[in-house]
């Protein structure tokens, strides 16, 4: 299930972060029943994809039900890692969990702290 309130606390992180990159990345949040023990996951969509579709790079966060459990300031860390791994050049591969993607991530998470209101106006409403 596509969850648009939480693709605007994405694009809030990115705003907020000041990194240029991911202001520009298009990124769709879905939330899922997987069993996985993660809370979320990040997915890039593949370059064959994005021809046959006729799009641009893009990402899709999956929300994970151990997710919906956290506290409103360990969601927005979650969605600051998963972000982190978007790397600069948005070409929809996946940042590892590299010196940049802990730069990024360090930085996302620091400027991370005014999300928390938007989060709590989703209510629980808007998880799968």
């Amino acid at each position: 299930m596509r969850l648009p309130g939480y693709e605007e606390v994405v694009k809030a992180l990115a705003a907020k972060s000041g990194l240029d990159h991911l202001s520009r990345a298009v990124v769709y949040v879905v939330s899922t029943n997987s069993k996985s023990r993660a809370y979320a996951r990040i997915w890039g969509v593949p370059q064959p994809l994005q021809e046959a579709l006729g799009v641009g790079p893009a990402y899709i966060i999956e929300l994970l039900p151990d997710f919906w459990a956290l506290s409103c300031r360990d969601k927005a860390r979650v969605l600051a890692h998963e972000l982190a791994h978007i790397p600069k050049t948005l070409s929809g591969s996946v940042r590892p969990h590299n010196r940049a993607f802990w730069r990024d991530y360090r930085l996302i998470n620091a400027r991370a702290d005014g999300v928390c209101d938007l989060i709590n106006s989703l209510g629980e409403g808007s998880k799968a």
